[in-house]
């Protein structure tokens, strides 16, 4: 019985070590294949052949943008909000967007006559203002918001009466586009665009809307609400009644008795206006414009100096074209308070009558009027939906979308153009230049690259990449989001995610760029300047549209808008501070 039981033990021992054997067998093996597989991971060619999901919507985080993609259109909006340069370049506005103004504000309109309006415009400088304050009855009047002001707010040059560019407020208040273009004057389709927009407003509580033109303008429902005169100035502007300016009306004193009289602040309420009007001008007044057809630089006339004035009256028509080029870029007109997360876009991709509208169109061809009833529907909708939200200061968004925005472009806005400048310029010495791009690459990437026993790794590279694009949005409280923020998180996320794959796929092919010959730094020189330079126009910046070099100290910077100054070209150029030549 004791020989039996040894033996058994010994059997057992035996099992044991046999199976020691197999599991240290299998562990040998296993290291082999892991060693094996990572000589062929830490090849950084390899991992471009090698599709990793991306963890943003189950894409390859190195797969490229849809030929339909938008995010990039709706990201340059929010961050072109409020701001001349951007929105005088792609003057076709696609964003309806809800903004107030605080009270304490200064705000001036300017007047043919000397009457306190009812439905008017104001302008947020007092030269804007004065372009209308001429003549015998010219009048400036100063008010000051006693509260805050809510308005709606259209992006473009929305102010400039041209079809596609007042599109996104004809569909509001007309439900249909081309009506400025079949009304035979074009105040008169203004006039009525002011009454439908106010009339469309009252259910939201809107004091009026926000375009732009030279400047930022206001068409303001109701001077007795929310106003308070500070100043009444009849103002000395040397010019003659019914004086022309090409595209900008005037009056005729002969047909405008009710012109005459001097209104002081304290006469005001019983002299307003009951109906919209031009700058003080109704319906029946006499309006002359200036020949609109006209394409030959235009020279101010000499003025009458009133009496008693000493020396000579200079023109000063058109210093607001230099005061507008103050809010050029960001912030913008900082008066202004926009709330992202009631933007409406109509390069929402949902909205899929224009994207394949787009499709056949240049970036300066898109225009929110080619959209369908079924679309324009749900535009509607989602409007009226944000429009009628509980508008208390809590409620208002919980990313500060517009300092996001910025925050992105200042990562990348000047170190963009600084790896295109490398890529572009000539190189004396191929491998330096090519270590000042791999430098460049490593800038911008460091952040985002973890240390860990895998670099060079296919997988480092993608987390790389995923870090690049998702740290900014990763932890956005996206269940509190509105339908427009959810749009907007999108357009960052798209953003984020082509400009760290152009960034990370160029950076895995500089690794171990110092090991390769000269003949393929230059191959790959070739391929990333394709590479950035798509993506540099693709973004399209507000930031990058400037002029360059910059102006002097007598100088501005202007970007023409279609209507204004085609003379100029279509690029950013320096006035002088003294010109006043003018051309539509």
């Amino acid at each position: 019985m004791t020989f039996v039981c040894s033996a058994l033990l010994r059997l057992s021992t035996m099992l044991q070590l046999t199976r020691l054997c197999i599991l240290v067998f299998a562990l040998a093996q296993i290291v082999i294949i892991t060693v094996a597989s990572r000589q062929a991971l830490f090849s950084p060619q390899s991992f471009l052949h090698q599709q990793l999901e991306d963890s943003i919507a189950g894409r390859p985080w190195n797969e490229r943008p849809s030929k339909d993609a938008s995010g990039h259109l709706i990201f340059q909006s929010l961050a072109s909000l409020m701001q001349m340069m951007p929105n005088s370049k792609h003057q076709n506005g696609h964003s309806i967007i809800r903004a107030s103004i605080p009270a304490g504000t200064l705000l001036y309109h300017g007047s043919f006559t000397r009457e306190y309006p009812s439905r008017d415009w104001l302008a947020f400088h007092p030269e804007h203002a004065g372009m209308f304050a001429r003549g015998s009855n010219g009048t400036l009047f100063t008010v000051m918001t006693t509260r805050e002001l809510n308005f709606i707010y259209f992006d473009g040059t929305s102010a400039n009466k041209l079809d596609a560019v007042v599109d996104t407020q004809d569909l509001f208040f007309f439900g249909e586009i081309g009506r400025g273009s079949r009304d035979t004057d074009w105040k008169i389709s203004e006039l009525a665009r002011f009454n439908a927009g106010c009339e469309w407003g009252k259910q939201y509580g809107l004091d009026g809307i926000i375009r732009m033109e030279w400047e930022f303008e206001i068409m303001y429902c109701d001077f007795s609400q929310g106003l308070e005169v500070v100043s009444v100035v009849p103002t000395i502007n040397g010019l003659p009644d019914g004086f022309l300016v090409p595209g900008v009306p005037a009056h005729s004193a002969l047909n405008n008795t009710r012109a005459s009289h001097v209104v002081t602040a304290q006469q005001l309420e019983s002299n307003i206006l009951t109906q919209v009007s031009f700058h003080g001008l109704r319906e029946g007044d006499s309006l002359v414009d200036g020949p609109d057809t006209t394409r030959a630089p235009w020279d101010p006339p000499p003025l009458h100096p009133p009496k008693g004035w000493k020396g000579a009256l200079p023109f000063t028509f058109l210093e607001s074209r230099h005061t507008g080029t103050w809010h050029n870029d960001f912030p913008g007109e900082s008066r202004v308070r926009v709330y992202p997360s009631t933007l409406v876009s109509f390069f929402d991709p949902s909205l899929t009558s224009l994207v394949a509208a787009r499709r056949s169109q240049k970036r300066d061809e898109y225009r929110a009027g080619n959209i369908s009833a079924e679309d324009i529907a749900r535009v509607r909708a989602d409007v009226d939906e944000m429009m009628s939200r509980d508008w208390s200061l809590g409620a208002r968004g919980v990313v500060d979308w517009v300092g996001l925005a910025r925050v992105v472009q200042d990562r990348f806005s000047d170190r963009l153009p600084y790896m295109q400048y490398l890529l572009h310029s000539p190189a004396v010495n191929i491998s330096e230049r090519m270590a000042t791009v791999r430098k460049q690459l490593i800038v911008s990437l460091i952040p985002y690259l973890p240390l860990r026993d895998d670099i060079g790794s296919s997988q480092w590279f993608a987390d790389t990449a995923h870090g690049c694009a998702e740290d900014f949005t990763r932890r956005l409280p996206v269940e509190r989001f509105t339908k427009q923020e959810k749009v907007l998180l999108n357009a960052v996320e798209e953003v984020l995610r082509e400009t760290c794959r152009v960034y990370t796929e160029a950076w895995a092919e500089a690794f171990d760029i110092e090991a390769k010959s000269e003949e393929q730094m230059t191959r790959l020189m070739q391929k990333w300047r394709g590479e950035f330079d798509k993506l540099i126009e693709w973004l399209d910046w507000p930031g990058w549209t400037k002029c360059e070099p910059s102006c002097g100290p007598d100088e501005y910077c202007l970007m023409p808008q279609a209507k204004w100054w085609g003379y100029l070209g279509t690029d950013p150029t320096c006035l002088s501070l003294d010109d006043e030549t003018l051309e539509v």
